[in-house]
């Protein structure tokens, strides 16, 4: 077996797992009045069929204070039919399945529980920007009967494992820090005092649950927020945890408000691994790693060198349910590899929507979308190997239809396939390379450097035709903008024509964003040179970091709204301003583009104010349009058979690419 570490049973205390890949708690809203649905139901299903050894649903809210919104509810017997319901699916694929014990303190809005959010001393929470009240004496033994009451319901619904939640900042973590708890009474004070609360919910857990029931504790491997814990403190609470009886310990990374980016794509595969190998050397019971761990070449390599004894890999399932068998099979080259860009998964989280996934578009619609045989197979041609022509070709290919794909360029995967070598978001390069795997397997027949209407296609033998051919970017319809020194964005990014020192950037939405980071953080040492220099003591400390973030460039977005960044998710939006502040991008907000001139661009403020901002070259990145010359060509000939998806049709994310292109896939 080519992952013998990733593939070997083992066992949590009285609990047997079939291999080591267990898929986390993950903030779905599905189950938007706290009750198990069928969304939530097939959505699990359909990852342990995949082979995970172990799911933990959740998180679960224990009480009325919980704040679990759009979360499972576990806080009243209620909730026990439609627990044992999505335990029994997943126990019928062969997967174990637990929940995760979920109280926020402080983390709880108040206008989702309906009253003010209790923790462990008062203070006004960085995440919610509200005030929250010190728990009593007799509220604190309140919330220890909840969450052992919680874990009753779990095991009388079948479950095989219940996890405490004691990271990210929710309540325990909150007694835990000296940053929030100030008490003075025997939970605050010496870290044995601070400990003391998780400490006796582990013990209630395990007296009402009994000595052959599994408990986990997910602990955060450190805080990352200044003055709290590290790995150090982090590990002698693990420590403590498995005095109290716990069976496991599921490292994760910091809490929500930390200013260290957490899961999307900054944070290198598997970079928090570390921490789960600080608390295993702390401990005797089997630890789970964490965080961005998304190919199975990386979760065996964790195992191999003893950093863990578990991997989690919540958005590697999200993205691809089949992945854990597709790498028994030997066909990880098939997997549907996560692009860490947390738009449809957190971002949705974020906006209270139903969480999906950009490159897996059933991920969240098990229960209503399904891929049939076609009634009538047919010939489909797809014209585009984007991601959203390359998805609606496998569909279509997976019913039954003989398909043709068709693209002009060398390569599969439009603009992924380019950007996410300048753009600093490797994954993406996963995307092109899933599609012409997939497409080989499925039989599409692939003609890349390829023009439809120019290399002799017999295009009536098609029953249907689906225009996929993406997007171009926007002009400027401003004085100067066709001077020399005014390139695209895309072009740029591409490597293509000659960029100056002193470089403005128009527009402040994501591509510009995007541009900006990558034009500043030219001239910029790299990974490897860092490495280097750190290692052999060859340079101090604040020079590194002035070389890691000063480049060869001056750089400055100019954007007409209020604020940068307004198309970037709710999830990274802050990580991409971070970014522009640490390598030195200059910003302004509000203005308007009057003129293009040799010397610079010349703008105005909503009050009239001109200035004239200084350049020698100069970038538009102010949208893009769509490419449906094709398009309009093809339907004047063939009518209702040609239909334009994706950025085509209106330009998008990559999701919404994918979506179209699954959806189309299914309707022809």
């Amino acid at each position: 077996m080519k992952y013998p570490r990733l593939f070997e049973p083992i066992s949590v205390g009285k609990l047997d797992l079939p291999n080591r890949m267990v898929m986390p708690a993950v903030h779905l809203n599905h189950t938007p009045s706290g009750a198990v649905t069928d969304q939530i139901v097939e959505f699990y299903r359909t990852r342990a069929r995949g082979g995970v050894g172990l799911i933990i649903a959740g998180g679960c809210a224990i009480d009325a204070w919980a704040g679990g919104f759009h979360m499972i509810g576990i806080e009243d017997d209620s909730r026990i039919p439609g627990l044992r319901r999505l335990a029994s699916a997943c126990k019928e694929e062969g997967s174990k399945v637990a929940v995760q014990l979920y109280m926020a303190g402080a983390y709880a809005h108040s206008a989702f529980i309906g009253r003010q959010a209790i923790s462990s001393s008062t203070h006004v929470s960085a995440f919610t920007k509200e005030e929250a009240r010190e728990m009593t004496p007799e509220e604190i033994r309140m919330v220890i009967r909840d969450y052992a009451d919680a874990a009753q319901r779990a095991k009388e619904a079948g479950f095989d494992m219940v996890e405490i939640l004691a990271a990210a900042g929710y309540l325990i973590p909150q007694f835990l820090s000296p940053v929030i708890n100030r008490r003075t009474d025997e939970y605050g004070g010496s870290i044995e005092n601070r400990m003391r609360f998780g400490v006796e919910v582990i013990q209630a857990v395990r007296s009402r649950v009994g000595a052959d029931f599994c408990i986990g504790v997910r602990v955060a491997g450190n805080d990352f927020v200044p003055g709290s814990h590290t790995n150090v403190e982090s590990a002698r609470f693990a420590k403590a945890a498995q005095d109290a009886g716990a069976d496991w310990i599921n490292v994760t990374g910091g809490w929500h408000e930390t200013r260290v980016p957490q899961i999307t794509h900054d944070l290198p595969p598997g970079g928090y691994a570390y921490l789960a190998k600080g608390i295993r050397q702390a401990v005797s019971i089997p630890v789970a790693a964490s965080n961005r761990i998304n190919t199975p070449e990386l979760a065996e390599r964790i195992l191999r060198y003893s950093m863990a004894d578990l991997v989690c890999m919540a958005r590697a399932l999200i993205a691809d349910p089949e992945f854990p068998a597709k790498a028994r099979s030997g066909a990880a080259e098939s997997i549907r590899k996560c692009v860490a860009c947390n738009q449809k998964c957190f971002d949705h989280v974020f906006l209270m929507r139903p969480v999906g996934c950009v490159v897996n578009p059933l991920a969240g619609n098990e229960y209503r979308w399904e891929v049939l045989p076609a009634e009538l197979p047919g010939q489909v041609l797809v014209v585009g190997g984007g991601p959203s022509g390359c998805e609606a070709a496998c569909t279509a290919a997976q019913r039954g239809h003989k398909v043709t794909l068709v693209e002009r360029s060398a390569g599969l995967g439009g603009q992924t396939a380019w950007w996410p070598r300048v753009t600093g978001k490797p994954e993406f390069e996963s995307v092109p390379a899933y599609y012409e795997c997939r497409l080989n397997r499925l039989g599409v027949e692939v003609f890349l450097q390829t023009d439809v209407q120019d290399d002799g296609f017999d295009l009536g033998r098609f029953d249907r035709i689906l225009v996929a051919t993406g997007a171009r970017p926007a002009p400027l319809d401003v004085p100067g903008a066709d001077r020399p020194n005014v390139l695209q964005a895309w072009d740029v990014l591409q490597g293509e024509g000659v960029v100056g020192r002193n470089v403005v950037i128009i527009g402040g939405g994501a591509v510009g964003v995007e541009a900006a980071v990558a034009l500043a953080r030219e001239g910029t040492i790299s990974p490897e040179e860092l490495y280097f220099l750190m290692l052999h003591g060859a340079e101090s400390v604040d020079l590194l970091k002035t070389l890691m973030t000063r480049g060869t460039r001056t750089v400055r977005v100019i954007e007409m709204l209020p604020r940068l960044g307004h198309n970037i998710g709710p999830s990274t939006r802050w990580i991409a301003l971070k970014k522009l502040k640490l390598f030195g991008v200059k910003a302004a907000t509000g203005i308007t583009v009057k003129e293009i001139r040799d010397d610079g661009v010349l703008c105005a403020s909503a009050e009239g104010e001109e200035r004239l901002f200084d350049a020698d070259t100069v970038v538009l990145a102010v949208g893009s349009r769509p490419e449906d010359r094709v398009y309009t060509v093809l339907k004047e000939s063939f009518g209702d058979r040609v239909s334009l998806i994706g950025d085509a049709l209106r330009p998008g994310t990559v999701g919404d690419a994918v979506e179209q292109g699954f959806l189309a896939g299914l309707s022809v």
